[in-house]
């Protein structure tokens, strides 16, 4: 948890310092509660993967685009698990299918929801072009309920038609996490 902020803290921030002077300055800061600023610096394009540093690509790696708040700013491309029941009509998702187990060539799907932002679908598909290399790997565009019956669903354990389609949630007020861990309540 804390080895990567200690080794910083005392063997590179002294180098970074150094080299930086008085225009450095060091914020820690938390997954999932990254400042505007922070985030700026991504444009919208910031992907988080499951696991450690220098882990070798999974054959099928699966991503939830989501924009928290009130700003553009505040939008990330989570990995979640590969499994159609995550699917959501109101979001859309990155599906990453290696064709082998060196990860050198594949497809990545764009599945756009119905009732997600037309945005969103531009973001997601600007996203895949970036993360993943179009020489390597094929994108397909795909708007919910065209998907093929081959790797899409294969990848994601078979088709799961009873993922969350109305997205009701959406159109409440939703309060997500109230924590003491800094000593007082947030």
């Amino acid at each position: 948890g804390n080895m990567g902020w200690l080794t910083f803290t005392f063997s590179l921030q002294k180098k970074f310092e150094s080299l930086f002077g008085d225009k450095l300055e060091v914020v820690r800061t938390h997954q999932q509660q990254e400042s505007f600023k922070f985030l700026s610096h991504f444009k919208r394009k910031m992907l988080i993967r499951n696991g450690k540093r220098n882990t070798t690509p999974q054959e099928v790696e699966f991503y939830h685009l989501r924009s928290n708040g009130f700003s553009s700013l505040c939008t990330r491309t989570i990995q979640i698990q590969a499994d159609g029941i995550n699917l959501n009509s109101a979001f859309c998702y990155i599906l990453k299918v290696a064709f082998d187990k060196e990860d050198k060539t594949g497809i990545v799907y764009v599945w756009i929801g119905k009732k997600s932002k037309d945005e969103e679908g531009r973001l997601a598909e600007e996203i895949a072009t970036t993360y993943f290399n179009p020489e390597k790997f094929s994108l397909q565009i795909l708007n919910e309920g065209e998907e093929p019956e081959n790797f899409f669903w294969v990848a994601l354990g078979g088709p799961k038609l009873d993922y969350d389609k109305d997205a009701d949630f959406m159109n409440y007020t939703r309060l997500f996490r109230c924590s003491n861990e800094k000593g007082y309540f947030i």
